[in-house]
This record gives structure tokens, C-alpha cells and sequence, in this order.
């Protein structure tokens, strides 16, 4: 090989290379085959899969996504209740359930994720109550609580006096009471105790003549 042959060679690896970057810059994602109503995608790199099941009114998480898959997207459809059968999450690290329609919890499941270094969006469904194990278990990764109407009494101040410090608590700050007698911040209302006290006094006038 000349020496025009190598530099010619040179050349054209790095043309290559610039219009490879170049396409990777306009197509970050490139779409693969998928679950039946979902978009699945692999990052430029290939190192990557996200899984896009929203507004699919869908019931229940799927129970398998494509290998390497690390963002699964399930917002918007119809899930009542966050439990995970038998589905391969080991590679996920960003679980999206906003605007669901949760209600109540697999404790066994909730607990794994808990442990996990799996971030959790659980903002805009119909949650009033969540498991106090929660609150003690040391988060790994980060969770989104926001925009549920919480039941804000006595067994629900566990969550109040954690929310003061949990910093994996994404969105603590806007965590509010849900309708009821209680409004506002949950981390700025106590709801439990002698400190609020309604009665009705019944007041009789007896009249003598």
C-alpha cells in the first residue's frame, strides 16, 4: 500500500466517522420491533432501550421488554395497583406511573423496588395511603409522590414527619392533603393529636313562665 493509499484511507474513516456523529445528533433513538400498542427504542450507542407503553389503556405492567431496556414508560393508561408479576426489571432504572389510576400496593413488590436502584414516578394517581415500609427503607433510587389525594390523619403521619427529610423524594414540597379537612403542604400540617379539635356544643334554653 502507497503512502496515498494509507492517507486516502485516513480520510475516508474520518468522513465516516463525521457523518456517523453527524446522524447520531439527528436520530438520538432508533425505533426496534416492540409489545403490541408500545414504541420501543435503542439510544444511538446501543446501549440503551426505552420502552414507551403510554396512554394505552393498559391494565398491568408488561410482563416482558426487550433486553437492556432501562426506562419503562407507562403513563397515562389504566393501572389500579402497583404490582410487578414476574416481569424481568432487573435492567430498568426509571419506572414512569403518572397518571394511573393506583390505588394500592403489592408490599413485596414495593419493597424490592425500594432496594433497588430503580426510580419511581407515582405522581397524579389515586393514591390515599401508602406503606408505612416506605419510610423505612433506605431509598436507592429517587421517587415522585406529588398530586395524590393523601388521607392526611393519624396513621399518615409517619409520611408527614419522613417527608422533612427525605431528599429522594423528588417532589416533596408539593405533596398536599388530599379534599377534606385538611389542606395545604402535608409537611406543614399536623393532622393528628389534641391540636385540632372540632365539637358541636348544643346549647338549651329552657324558658319558665
Amino acid at each position: 500500500m502507497t503512502k496515498t493509499d494509507i492517507i486516502t484511507k485516513i480520510l475516508n474513516k474520518e468522513a465516516g466517522n463525521n457523518i456517523q456523529n453527524f446522524f447520531s445528533g439527528l436520530f438520538p433513538v432508533l425505533p426496534l420491533p416492540c409489545l403490541n400498542g408500545c414504541h420501543c427504542y435503542c439510544s444511538a450507542d446501543d446501549e440503551a432501550n426505552t420502552v414507551n407503553c403510554s396512554f394505552n389503556n393498559m391494565t398491568q405492567l408488561p410482563n416482558f421488554v426487550p433486553p437492556r431496556t432501562e426506562q419503562l414508560v407507562m403513563t397515562g393508561n389504566n393501572l389500579n395497583r402497583m404490582d410487578f408479576p414476574n416481569q424481568n426489571l432487573s435492567t430498568i432504572k426509571m419506572l414512569d406511573l403518572d397518571n394511573n389510576s393506583i390505588r394500592s400496593f403489592d408490599e413485596e413488590s414495593l419493597e424490592a423496588l425500594l432496594l433497588s436502584n430503580i426510580s419511581v414516578k407515582l405522581s397524579d394517581n389515586k393514591i390515599r395511603q401508602i406503606p408505612q415500609i416506605l419510610g423505612t427503607t433506605d431509598l436507592h433510587g429517587k421517587i415522585w409522590l406529588a398530586g395524590n389525594p393523601y388521607e392526611c390523619n393519624c396513621d399518615m403521619m409517619w409520611m408527614r414527619d419522613w417527608l422533612q427529610n427525605a431528599t429522594n423524594v423528588m417532589d416533596r414540597d408539593h405533596i398536599t392533603c388530599g379534599p377534606g379537612r385538611y389542606e395545604g403542604k402535608m409537611t406543614q400540617v399536623f393532622f393528628c393529636g389534641n391540636s385540632v379539635v372540632r365539637t358541636s356544643v348544643v346549647l338549651v334554653f329552657v324558658c319558665v313562665l
